[in-house]
């Protein structure tokens, strides 16, 4: 259940045990084991009287009666996946029974893809187990039994819950409402106007694999899937169209079929990082389940088939099973969703009263430009666009390095680009966006396309999850405006972001057309983007559930909220550190000297002054100087003379200051065999200091390791160790930061998003001083630079004032002497050619003046710039030369 494709767990403790419909032969009693393993009989199909046998688990709690969970595993795995979860649950006190689907592991059987004519009455068969179980609790005479699945497991669960009226509660994450839908999703767009049915496009990527994951092991071609299924696959990936009988029985395997049925209290939840079972599946369930009247709730998390699958969730289920297993209470309607971290913003929690669906409770209307633009489809749709790969996701290093060197790739003829001016104010996405197209094709026929948003934050270009929409509709002569809806989504969009709609021809995860074309495609109106009224946003975890306040008198109640109110606006407002009276500026450096054996002299009476609010870049000609002097800022390094304060205090091998401090200085230290998350929670205990302050969430969002967190040290590369060691830097949010070279090991995506990251540390007034010898990113990054040569300090002040002649201006011509000789001519100070531009000193020359007698002399003119670069100031300051051009 844990996740798709995830490794077997470890082997049950149990010997096997006869019990219920076990034989003796099959089963036996492990005296120091509250596990029985055992054989289930079942029908091989309605009505027949020939039997297949499934494996299964109960794990008994140490007291019982107790209510009963069902464990439902995803596609391709086993009972023994899930054994973590069953016997965590079991150490809750809860019966557990966990079992191998038909057609998988040691179970008879063939998959028919959870079907009403096999899987789900297995299911039913199950809980016969449970109820005939002592140890399981009873209520009015039926036994207390919740299901929980995920994937595969979940549409289970959806199913069984709906047609079996002993369950009293349904978790169901990251699944399907329809499976045809999901594997052979409808046309994302619509010619306005028409009313015919929506074509399809058969989603082949990720189809694909799990026909592979049902095929392992096998010496067949169809593995272990039914008949029915192998058939209906082979006819689709080869080009096929699905017939009536097709998406019937698709639908036998559908909780769309049954959910009409459903009463038990249900908990929806799906991954927003899914191009599998998108977003728009679990909307599906949530209307099904409103129109049946059934009590239920939506939480959009951070996970899903391409990221984690669903890591995280355990204390969402926990709470769930214990509101409606342990106790009655009732459902309330609150809907939350989480917002993937970006270059511009922390991965957050939001939460609202109600569910609104896809559409949201508001909208933001986003103008795209691009014109009119002409793309074509090659023969046989190859080479095709590859926008992601089918459970690799692009919001680990792994993911969007794999997607950005696969998509440098793409056919440029392929695509159609779109793209907004920078956005003037930030909103949050929470939905499926709408646009318009207006499409031509040359002559009347079926137009396919595949559209996709991304947002492009200074030079990075991220592709929102939830993947594409496939676009399969029959455009008459002259073409057709057609409405788009765009894949369901969270993203949090910041101001100066701009917003990027693709289309494309091909996609290598779906079908596509195998026919020659070309069209020509404009935006014909703006991106409306959904928003969610929230009544909270929350970057941190750990917020008193309501439970703890029961039983409470009323008095000591009130007081209780005043006080967890407090707390929470204390978290919020703790983001910007308060101005602590008398206190000294964040980091004050004097007269600082450091030698070491052999006379060589590192730091040479360094002083310089660090202000809340700041981005300090600290730079030199070597590493020694500023390394040397970060060390004797991070307390590792005693100075020879001279002195450190950190907000007034001495700063020094055990100063109390160094509580505000995080530093990582000369790479990062872990312990290899425990995992990243694991070494993070330790560092922080080591601290002294309580959990609630370590702001783990935030650290986890800046390291952006994805499911990699859990996964030991020892197989990280460089990039993760270094986005790891940042993070660890920044637990409990220091009130200055200070980072060596933070940037090694990084790709431009990770370096564009941690300078995101450090602005927006900084603009919370807090202090960042960080070393590089990328000046090209400390000047984008930092507002503030000190220069360092041979261990003295040889400049510092703000960036632009470092690097110096603001006024200059920096022209890239095609013919740099002729274009320096017809602006001397206007009256400049000064032009000299420099490589293939010419630098200007315009004086009281207006700009449009010098760039108009460029142009007026036959000069081309390729960039125009004012000021110096950074690199060149600090090549200066430090005495070295330019090379000559």
């Amino acid at each position: 259940m844990r996740r798709v494709g995830r490794a077997l767990a470890a082997a049950a403790l149990a010997v096997l045990l006869a019990a219920g419909a076990a034989t003796p032969a099959e089963a036996a009693r492990s005296a120091a084991s509250a596990e029985r393993s055992f054989f289930v009989p079942v029908p091989e199909a309605p009505g027949s009287t020939a039997r297949i046998r499934l494996d299964a688990t109960l794990y008994t709690p140490a007291t019982t009666p107790a209510p009963a969970v069902l464990l439902a595993h995803g596609f391709g795995q086993t009972k023994a996946d899930l054994a973590p979860e069953a016997r965590r649950l079991q150490a809750e006190g809860y019966v557990v029974l966990a079992y191998t689907a038909r057609g998988f592991g040691d179970s008879g059987g063939r998959i028919g893809l959870d079907s009403l004519d096999g899987e789900v009455p297995d299911a039913r068969a199950m809980v016969d187990v449970l109820a005939g179980d002592r140890a399981v609790e009873r209520r009015g005479g039926d036994p207390l039994v919740g299901v929980v699945g995920g994937s595969y497991g979940g549409a289970l669960a959806l199913m069984l819950g709906a047609t079996d009226r002993r369950i009293d509660t349904v978790v169901a994450a990251i699944t399907w409402n329809d499976l045809a839908d999901a594997l052979a999703p409808p046309s994302a767009g619509t010619v306005e106007g028409s009313t015919s049915n929506p074509q399809r496009d058969f989603k082949v990527g990720w189809a694909s694999r799990l026909f592979g994951a049902g095929i392992a092991g096998a010496t067949t071609g169809c593995g272990r899937f039914t008949p029915a299924f192998c058939d209906l696959y082979g006819r689709l990936v080869t080009g096929g169209t699905a017939t009536t009988a097709d998406l019937a029985l698709l639908g036998r395997s559908s909780p769309r079929a049954v959910l009409d049925g459903m009463r038990a209290p249900t908990l929806l939840l799906q991954g927003v990082q899914d191009r599998l079972f998108g977003l728009d599946q679990a909307d599906a369930n949530a209307r099904q389940l409103r129109a049946a009247g059934a009590p239920f709730q939506v939480r959009w998390f951070a996970g899903g088939h391409d990221d984690g699958g669903i890591d995280g969730t355990d204390g969402l289920v926990d709470d769930w099973l214990a509101d409606h297993l342990r106790e009655s209470k009732a459902v309330r309607g609150r809907f939350s969703f989480s917002v993937p971290a970006s270059a511009t913003a922390f991965q957050e929690k939001r939460v609202a009263d109600r569910y609104p669906g896809l559409g949201g409770t508001g909208a933001t209307s986003i103008a795209l430009a691009g014109g009119t633009q002409t793309v074509v489809n090659p023969p046989g749709g190859q080479p095709a666009s590859i926008t992601g790969i089918p459970g690799l996701g692009t919001t680990t290093s792994v993911g969007r390095t794999a997607s950005s060197l696969l998509a440098a790739a793409n056919p440029p003829a392929e695509a159609a680009t779109f793209t907004s001016a920078p956005l003037s104010r930030g909103t949050v996405l929470a939905g499926a966006a709408r646009t318009r197209l207006r499409i031509e094709p040359p002559d009347a026929g079926t137009v396919v396309l595949y559209a996709q948003l991304s947002v492009r934050t200074g030079d990075a270009l991220r592709a929102l999850p939830g993947g594409v929409a496939p676009i399969r509709v029959a455009v008459p002569a002259g073409g057709a405006t057609v409405d788009v809806s765009l894949p369901a989504t969270a993203w949090n969009l910041a101001p100066g972001d701009r917003l990027v709609l693709t289309v494309r021809t091909s996609d290598s995860q779906f079908l596509g057309s195998r026919t020659a074309s070309s069209a020509r495609i404009a935006v014909v109106g703006p991106v409306v983007l959904p928003e969610v009224a929230v009544t909270a946003a929350l970057r941190t975890a750990g917020l008193p559930s309501t439970g703890v306040l029961i039983g409470i008198g009323a008095a000591l109640l009130a007081a209780l909220l005043l006080l967890v109110l407090g707390a929470v606006l204390g978290r919020r407002t703790s983001r910007v550190p308060p101005v602590r009276e008398e206190e000294g500026p964040p980091l004050q450096i004097a007269g600082l000297v450091k030698r070491f054996r052999g006379g060589f002299l590192a730091v040479d009476d360094v002083g310089f002054t660090v202000e809340r609010g700041q981005v300090l870049g600290l730079l030199g000609e070597n590493g020694a100087g500023k390394t040397t002097t970060l060390r004797m800022v991070a307390g590792l390094l005693r100075p020879d003379a001279g002195t450190v304060r950190a907000f007034g205090l001495p700063l020094g091998p055990g100063s109390p200051a160094l509580d505000r401090v995080g530093c990582f200085i000369e790479g990062p230290g872990f312990l290899p065999h425990l995992t990243g998350l694991r070494n993070l929670e330790l560092y922080w205990a080591a601290t002294g200091r309580p959990k609630r302050e370590a702001h783990l969430e935030e650290a986890l969002a800046v390291a952006d390791l994805g499911g990699a967190i859990r996964k030991p040290v020892r197989g990280y590369s460089q990039g993760m160790r270094q986005r790891l060691a940042i993070a660890k830097a920044m637990l409990g949010l220091p009130d200055l930061l200070v980072l060596d070279e933070p940037t090694n090991g990084l790709d431009p995506p990770q370096i564009t998003a941690l300078r995101g990251v450090l602005q927006r540390y900084a603009a919370a007034g807090r202090t960042v001083v960080v070393s590089s010898h990328l000046l090209g990113e400390v000047e984008r990054t930092c507002s503030h630079v000190v220069v360092m040569s041979h261990g003295r300090v040889v400049a510092a002040g703000p960036v632009e004032s470092v690097a110096g002649e603001a006024s200059e201006l920096v022209l890239g011509v095609t013919d740099p002497a002729r274009a320096a000789e017809a602006v001397r001519a206007t009256g400049v100070e000064s032009a000299a050619v420099h490589g293939d531009a010419i630098r200007v000193r315009p004086g009281a020359v207006p700009v449009e003046t010098v760039v108009a007698a460029v142009v007026g002399a036959g000069v081309g003119v390729s960039s125009v710039s004012r000021g110096r670069h950074l690199e060149e100031a600090f090549l200066e300051l430090i005495g070295a030369t330019e090379p000559s051009s």
